[in-house]
């Protein structure tokens, strides 16, 4: 009798996490749509962007920027039509400029697909229009479609969860924590909550809900924590501003009079960068913990925690290379820049684009650190209070 009561318990239990995470998205959801009503970010209405399909080129004089003794520019002319917005189907009549001094050089050929930028007047009529960009969307997707195949048939039916959790994760940044941002909500707190219902709901799903998941729960927020912390300390120390990239710039030259909290932001965005990594370190541990245990039930405290330092330092030892690596990955072009340059590795380091970038991989690096013995401590005070109840 006392076993049907654990297991009603242990149900109604999983029903209300299930309950209280659904209701903790679809509120921030919904709160960050009705925020995003009151945007303050300013942008211009009349500056609108859609694809087009380049049907003819009538004009090309680019072959002339390849001889020895190139011209200021070169110019295509071009027909194309408006494949999707309010002037869908339209012929246009475009011309395309590239400057010889320019390095990035967009030089279309017949049947490319553009993304063009236009204006329009009161009336809706496009009153100008020049190519932005190449269309690039099918080789992402068939890329994305690889992906998921690849992951499908690899893990299957968990493939299939850690798919709907990265949807889920999508969603909840770009519906959730950006219109937050963009409506002038405070960029750390904002973060940490909806990291931490991701986080959640991420975990619940993929593992269940029971003593594993709760552990891992606790040790990325706890990860997350550290990383959000040490990241702040290091970065007003060293009196980071969050204006070294060019977005940065451009965003608070056109929004000057909304003063944004750029250093926020960039802390914000040091915790979502480590989030997936911390997530991983810390499901790892408690599936780790919870088989030490499975396995040798009578094991003690002590053993119990020698033998989770021991996975966690294989662990740690593999990941933070990676995560470090990672964002050396990102930043190669500019850390290779400098280096052509052949500045000091001491000036490089005091660059803000640079020390933003230090802190980024190593405030991370040290939330995954952490992680370890946070799960290792969780686990080891379940164990304790799973022999106490044995002895009971």
């Amino acid at each position: 009798m006392r076993n049907i009561d654990k297991v009603k318990f242990k149900k109604a239990v999983s029903v209300a996490f299930i309950v209280l995470l659904v209701l903790s998205i679809a509120g921030i959801l919904l709160f960050a749509q009705f925020k995003k009503q009151g945007q303050r970010l300013h942008y211009n209405g009349r500056y609108l962007f859609a694809k087009a399909y380049v049907e003819e080129i009538t004009f090309d004089d680019t072959d002339s920027l390849e001889s020895d003794d190139p011209p200021y520019q070169a110019k295509q002319e071009m027909r194309v039509r408006v494949l999707n917005g309010s002037h869908r189907g339209e012929l246009l009549k475009l011309r395309n400029t590239i400057e010889a001094i320019d390095v990035y050089k967009i030089i279309l050929r017949a049947k490319d697909k553009v993304v063009i930028n236009y204006t329009e007047n009161d009336s809706g009529k496009m009153t100008s229009a020049h190519v932005y960009e190449l269309v690039r969307e099918d080789g992402l997707l068939l890329l994305l479609g690889v992906f998921v195949l690849s992951v499908l048939l690899v893990c299957r039916m968990k493939g299939f969860k850690s798919l709907l959790t990265l949807v889920l994760t999508a969603i909840m940044i770009i519906c959730g924590l950006l219109p937050l941002l963009a409506a002038g909500c405070e960029p750390l707190s904002c973060s940490i909550l909806v990291c931490s219902v991701t986080i959640s709901a991420s975990i619940f799903f993929i593992i269940g809900i029971n003593k594993k998941s709760i552990i891992a729960c606790i040790g990325t927020l706890g990860g997350i924590l550290v990383s959000a912390l040490c990241a702040i300390a290091i970065g007003r120390l060293c009196r980071i501003t969050g204006l070294a990239d060019t977005e940065a710039q451009m965003l608070a030259y056109t929004n000057g009079d909304l003063h944004l909290d750029f250093q926020s932001i960039l802390f914000a965005s040091i915790i979502i960068g480590a989030l997936g990594a911390i997530m991983d370190v810390s499901v790892s541990m408690a599936s780790s913990m919870e088989e030490i245990r499975r396995v040798n039930p009578d094991i003690s405290k002590k053993e119990f925690i020698k033998s989770g330092l021991n996975v966690g330092r294989d662990i740690i030892g593999s990941m933070s290379n990676t995560l470090i690596l990672a964002y050396m990955g990102g930043a190669f072009g500019l850390v290779f820049l400098l280096y052509a340059q052949r500045m000091s590795i001491w000036n490089i380091v005091n660059m803000e684009i640079v020390a933003k970038e230090i802190i980024t991989a190593l405030a991370g690096s040290l939330g995954l650190v952490w992680t370890v013995p946070f799960v290792i401590l969780v686990e080891a005070y379940a164990l304790v209070c799973a022999s106490g109840r044995k002895r009971g």
